[in-house]
């Protein structure tokens, strides 16, 4: 609400209030949990903001140490003051200026800064503030304003907490074994070293890739001494471990199974005339067993023909490793890149020299992802400099290789390579030039990159300083990171989206345009695979007809990537990616053969040729199902066209649940049948509609009785509750609003639409009832909803509403009252409902439907939480409740637990009145009198 400056000092006198600046007491005004506090839109606040005679007499500041994660929204509050002071638009940004730093960023408070429906947003990264500062200043005249401070964490991990990765390991395959130095210091440097054995627990880091053969393909150092196994962890956290077996001898020999010659390959590969592959021996027991590669480094002071090892294998038709290979590769070395996120893979970096002979120059580049918080770690075993026996960089190499020596091979090349693996950091600090704050050595906390998304980075291992190479605990290595070299990207990837047609709910169906701001088709990326991953479910006309799509990055139409100028031009111009099995030069997008795409600097929309955009379009060319597409953008501006793309159909799907009142739980639906794909989570169908015993009591409460199901039938709404996890459970616990994913997969559908009675889990029980379900499934996205459907006379048929917790509502957030639940409350005019999902439809009477309302339920009353106003009121959005009976809670009236909401009963007239004293039946915005005291609304 704006106000002049006259007119808000009217209402202050005409409430009789005399604002006394000096004298103020000033609150942050916010919903969120600040210092471990909940906070409230109203004065007095839970923040109170303390004077700051250090910026003047009439500045308060606010200290925030604990802060939720990601940014928070607030306002301000004045005692005495009735209006809040407010930004001029809601969600307008306050940077966070250096700690100290008064003016740069901050927002000025005139006469249009008041009101109570407006938020300043306040966003960083977690865990990248040690804290921060709120201040304003409420003297009059020019000098008011708000402005906030920050004081960044000196340590990418933390202050002064242990670095240490995450034992989560995601989906896939890795070589595992004891790669990693002794050496390497454990605690709050990094994540330590390895034994003798492999620890199947530790230092999961190097993840197989698919390759366009279809085989699976990791990259070592050819230097390594050590055992090596490939772990295989499936959807479900089930682990396999599986190793060469006997096959051409055991491991440990000279030259056998581990140790192939110069450039040669060992293993089953190719050795069998048949298409049966030779399997890997496995096991579910994760121990050696004598079942492992024996690695000898090469660096022996005879072969030292350096380079790197890839390892390899296929899957048989059941998905089971075989036909394994170690390939020698004397022309390539391999570092690698790892964060301290959870679940981190080392991401590779290579580097060629000419010959099998010579000097490498350690050049590694790779187009990585960064978030802006995690720390980062080089991974490196390269000694720069054995030149002189004495020196002490050399006397530190050897007290972890007593035997290093200059590698042979590298003619006028003085360095050499440690056995094992060490990470490299710079002592915690951010990147940059000064400082040393650019380079990196052995046993140092991981350096911090302030950059989001991919970026092109360039790790040299040898690049270092002698004098941090010589120090004690650096072995002799000394790195160096760049990120502003000549093969730069031109931009960093923030964001990656798929836009088109193709993709429901990012173009306009009347219109045909496409819209590049829309986030229903934004991919999550993948830091194990280094790509973008999108999972749609689509309907048959998608496949049937010409559906394209392009891929956008940073939600920017002139940063997309189409069609490549190659497949534009064959096949009389239109690129097709084949999936039926034609054979005419078209790719079926399928990891083997990968559908390359474009970087195109320009809006599709600007393409004058009308022909040549629709060919750079890219044709979705998949049948009805679950699909994932997965995007690998290369970030070298000299290599745009080497992009590519794989789509490949899924069985299980990852879902993220929403933590509300002690369950995790939210709607779902698909074009498909889905069932759960552990015991972790139950399904449930809206059968009927409970209307409350006084709908003209705004505390009146219905009741939407769940019944659970056996599974999730294709195309039907239903409620998903999944199990409260018991492990990895974070400090704390759980709070509204997390997040955990859980897992669905494919199912025939067993029951006919008219047989759907028996997917009541209760059917015995219920073996007189016919089938309902109020819950309708929004497969694809319905953006404009509203709440309520209409005939065509305008009479409304039924009333929407979505499934929630009460202190998620706006309501809630305005008053702050009421103890929380799980419900169903009332859509607002602008609702919508995202994919796969669903919301609830009750009949608004009991003719609708055939009398479906009348068998079920119906709901013939706006029920807003104050008054009955009508649905079409915008000055009255507030959510109707609706509280939730799971059948399977349900025993002899024990049902789950639903706290009224409950309004200030402190004075016995609960009615509102307006400051002239007349009672109004409920408030619309403006200044009332409620309970004996001031309400705005």
């Amino acid at each position: 609400m704006k106000k002049s400056v006259k007119s808000l000092l009217t209402l202050l006198l005409l409430l009789g209030v005399t604002l006394e600046m000096k004298a103020a007491d000033v609150y942050l005004l916010t919903s969120q949990t600040i210092n471990g506090v909940v906070g409230k839109y109203a004065v007095p606040s839970n923040h109170k903001l303390a004077p700051n005679t250090s910026y003047g007499s009439n500045v308060y500041s606010l200290k925030i140490t604990s802060m939720p994660e990601g940014g928070f929204w607030f306002r301000i509050g004045v005692s005495g003051l009735s209006n809040q002071i407010q930004p001029k638009v809601n969600d307008a940004p306050l940077t966070i200026n250096e700690d100290g730093t008064q003016n740069p960023t901050s927002y000025s408070i005139d006469s249009d800064c008041y009101g109570n429906s407006n938020a300043w947003k306040v966003s960083y990264t977690a865990n990248e503030y040690e804290y921060l500062t709120v201040n304003v200043d409420i003297t009059e005249g020019s000098t008011r304003r708000v402005w906030i401070e920050g004081n960044k964490k000196t340590s990418a991990g933390g202050s002064d907490e242990p670095v240490a990765l995450s034992t989560d390991v995601e989906p896939g395959y890795y070589l595992v074994g004891n790669f990693f130095s002794p050496y390497n210091k454990g605690g709050e440097y990094n994540p330590g070293g390895d034994g003798a054995t492999i620890d199947y627990t530790n230092h999961v880091y190097f993840k197989f890739e698919q390759q366009k053969d279809n085989s699976y393909a990791f990259s070592i150092p050819a230097c390594l001494t050590a055992h090596a196994q490939i772990l295989a962890v499936d959807d479900y956290d089930n682990k396999m471990v599986y190793g060469p077996g006997s096959v051409f001898g055991l491991h440990g020999e000279k030259n056998g199974t581990a140790r192939p010659v110069t450039n040669g390959a060992v293993g089953t590969m190719g050795k069998t005339p048949t298409a049966d592959c030779i399997p890997l021996v496995g096991s579910a027991t994760l121990a050696e067993n004598g079942n492992y590669w024996d690695l000898e480094t090469r660096n022996d002071n005879v072969t030292d023909d350096d380079g790197m090892y890839t390892f390899s294998f296929t899957l048989d038709g059941d998905g089971n490793p075989c036909d394994w290979q170690v390939k020698h590769d004397a022309k390539t070395r391999v570092s690698y890149i790892l964060g301290n996120m959870e679940g981190a893979t080392a991401q590779p970096l290579y580097n060629k020299r000419a010959s099998d002979t010579g000097v490498y120059n350690n050049n590694m580049y790779a187009s990585l992802y960064f978030n802006g918080s995690n720390g980062y770690w080089g991974i490196g075993y390269i000694v720069n400099d054995l030149s002189d026996k004495n020196s002490a960089q050399t006397k530190q190499a050897q007290k972890a290789t007593p035997d290093i020596h200059i590698t042979k091979s590298l003619e006028g090349d003085n360095s050499g390579t440690h056995d094992k693996l060490f990470f490299l950091g710079n002592g915690g600090h951010p990147y940059s030039h000064s400082d040393y704050h650019d380079k990196v050595w052995p046993n140092q906390k991981p350096f911090s990159l302030n950059l989001h998304g991919i970026k092109r980075v360039e790790y040299n291992p040898t690049r270092g300083v002698n004098e941090l190479a010589a120090k004690n605990g650096s072995y002799g290595m000394s790195g160096d990171i760049q990120i502003d070299g000549e093969n730069q990207a031109d931009f960093t990837i923030t964001t990656m989206s798929m836009i088109g047609d193709a993709v429901e709910g990012t173009y306009d169906a009347k219109t045909g345009n496409w819209n590049y701001t829309s986030k229903a088709g934004d991919m999550e990326y993948d830091a194990n695979e280094r790509c973008f991953s999108l999972t749609i479910s689509t309907e048959d006309e998608k496949y049937n007809t010409s559906h394209y799509f392009r891929f956008v990055a940073n939600h920017k139409a002139e940063q997309n990537w189409g069609e490549t100028d190659n497949n534009v031009t064959k096949n009389t111009g239109l690129a097709r990616s084949r999936y039926d099995g034609a054979d005419d030069d078209n790719h079926s997008c399928m990891a083997g053969d990968p559908n390359d795409v474009q970087y195109r600097p320009a809006a599709r929309e600007t393409e004058t040729d009308s022909e040549i955009r629709s060919r750079r379009d890219i044709l979705w060319n998949r049948p009805a199902g679950i699909w994932r597409i997965k995007f690998y953008p290369e970030n070298d501006k000299d290599k745009k066209d080497a992009s590519y793309y794989t789509i490949s159909g899924t069985k299980v799907v990852k879902m993220p649940f929403t933590y509300r009142v002690g369950r995790f739980i939210r709607t779902y639906s698909n074009s498909v049948a889905m069932e759960p794909a552990k015991d972790n989570v139950k399904v449930y169908a809206a059968y009927k509609y409970g209307t409350p015993a006084n709908p003209e009591n705004p505390q009146s409460q219905g009741k939407v009785y769940l019944r659970q199901l056996k599974y999730i039938p294709a195309n039907m709404g239903v409620v998903l509750v999944g199990e409260v996890p018991t492990d990895k459970v974070p400090v704390g616990g759980y709070k509204d609003g997390d997040k955990v994913d859980f897992y669905l997969k494919e199912k025939d559908d067993l029951y006919p639409e008219n047989n759907y009675e028996a997917l009541w889990i209760k059917k015995d029980q219920y073996k007189n009832d016919k089938w309902n379900n109020y819950l309708k499934p929004t497969v694809s996205a319905i953006d404009k909803l509203g709440n309520a459907d209409t005939d065509d006379n305008g009479k409304i048929l039924h009333r929407y509403f979505g499934l929630g917790n009460f202190h998620s509502t706006k309501y809630y957030k305005d008053t702050q009252t009421g103890d929380d639940y799980i419900g169903f409350f009332r859509l607002t005019q602008d609702g919508r409902s995202g994919a796969n999902k669903a919301y609830l439809s009750i009949p608004a009477n009991a003719v609708v439907d055939d009398g479906v309302g009348a068998k079920y339920g119906f709901i013939d009353y706006n029920g807003q939480f104050l008054g009955n106003g009508t649905d079409d009121d915008p000055n009255n959005p507030s959510l109707a409740k609706m509280a939730v009976i799971f059948d399977d809670e349900d025993n002899g009236g024990t049902t789950t637990a639903v706290r009224e909401v409950k309004m200030d009963t402190a004075d016995a007239d609960a009615s509102f009145y307006t400051l002239q004293g007349v009672k109004v039946s409920r408030p619309v915005k403006g200044v009332y009198i409620h309970n004996g005291k001031k309400f705005i609304k």
